[in-house]
């Protein structure tokens, strides 16, 4: 199977981002450490290397 590209990862974290802000029966703060994790995970596969 094929590795994912920075470019496809960062990609499937911001909809797994999306998603998780989306959930209503979400508390706040488990929205909170939730999207914190995605959003270090995003900056990590979004920079401009590819």
């Amino acid at each position: 199977m094929k590795q994912l590209s920075r470019k496809e990862k960062a990609e499937l974290i911001a909809a797994a981002m999306k998603v998780i802000g989306a959930q209503k029966g979400l508390s706040p703060e488990a929205r909170r450490r939730g999207l914190e994790v995605l959003q270090q995970a995003y900056i990590k596969h979004s920079d401009s290397r590819s």
